[in-house]
């Protein structure tokens, strides 16, 4: 015998289809090997943007993996790390060149450090800055974070130190100090603005993360962690207790910390796994959090096949 209960629920089925949240999912993308290493999502376009490492553009990605060039300018060699500001309709890119792009040249091979920024809409060229020519030696722009006033702050790897720019256009170096640097190559990587006031950096080479005063830069900090996080690539700070850091070099995974100390300390309350090779970002779109998979490691392993496809990893 039918059920009349059993009617019911096949009369309401459609509805509570309809009213229930839709379940995150990864997002998987095909380029022409474009190895992005970086990613932002605009709110305001339901769109991620994401660099290249290979091609030094920008492309838009859609949530059904669409893959669209957006910014092309000659300038850049490899885009490395992005952020939008939707408040301001301003696209951040850090523009380097560690050796891997189209466009890479003697003259610039290990010492370009740039910032260009361009209209989040258009695409349209705003402003650049050359902040290689702030200090000697090598240079390599990574990641780069915004303040609530509007002020941007850039890791370089290589030097390695912090820069500033200010809302006027003013580029200097912020913050520099011995903790910075391990060994030559890749230090300094991520950076995440905190709203109490200072900076969270991560440090690639050995795993550190430090917190740095925004009136005070010589006021620098070693966050305790519970393990060195070597390889810690992309960091993103979801809220003021929780931040996701990304790690690579053989690690393939992200990390959730969670600090009640105003980040003098942290410990780590979730992990993931990562489908494909090297994850290298997280960025939150909607009440969803993604991590690319960049696979960056076939580009620089001279005995790996090439790769166009990517992932963003739902976490």
């Amino acid at each position: 015998m039918i059920r009349r209960t059993l009617l019911a629920g096949v009369a309401i089925a459609p509805i509570l289809a309809l009213a229930a949240p839709s379940v995150a999912q990864d997002i998987a993308f095909n380029s022409d090997q474009s190895y992005p290493e970086s990613f932002t999502y605009s709110a305001k376009q339901d769109s991620f943007m994401l660099g290249s490492v290979t091609q030094g553009l920008v492309a838009r990605l859609d949530r059904t993996g669409a893959y669209t060039p957006f910014v092309t300018d000659d300038r850049l060699v490899s885009t490395v790390g992005l952020l939008v500001d939707d408040a301001s309709n301003t696209l951040w890119v850090t523009n380097s060149d560690p050796g891997a792009g189209a466009r890479t040249a003697a003259a610039t091979q290990g010492t370009l450090a740039a910032v260009a920024t361009y209209d989040a809409t258009t695409g349209a060229p705003k402003a650049y800055y050359d902040l290689g020519n702030l200090s000697e030696g090598a240079h390599f722009a990574n990641d780069i974070a915004l303040d609530d006033a509007g002020n941007a702050y850039v890791t370089d790897s290589f030097a390695p130190l912090i820069y500033k720019i200010d809302t006027s256009g003013n580029a200097a170096i912020f913050a520099q100090s011995p903790l910075f640097l391990t060994e030559q190559g890749f230090n300094l990587n991520g950076i995440a603005w905190h709203e109490d006031g200072y900076l969270l950096v991560g440090k690639y080479n050995s795993g550190e993360l430090f917190r740095v005063s925004l009136t005070d830069p010589t006021d620098i900090a070693s966050v305790t962690l519970p393990e060195a996080l070597v390889g810690v690539d992309g960091i993103h700070l979801v809220d003021g207790e929780h931040l996701l850091a990304v790690q690579n070099l053989g690690a393939d995974r992200v990390v959730e910390l969670t600090s009640t100390d105003g980040w003098r300390s942290a410990t780590i309350t979730r992990q993931q796994a990562s489908a494909l090779s090297m994850p290298t970002a997280a960025a939150t779109a909607g009440s969803d959090t993604y991590v690319l998979n960049s696979r960056l490691d076939t580009l620089f392993d001279p005995e790996a096949a090439k790769v166009g496809d990517y992932l963003l990893q739902e976490f």
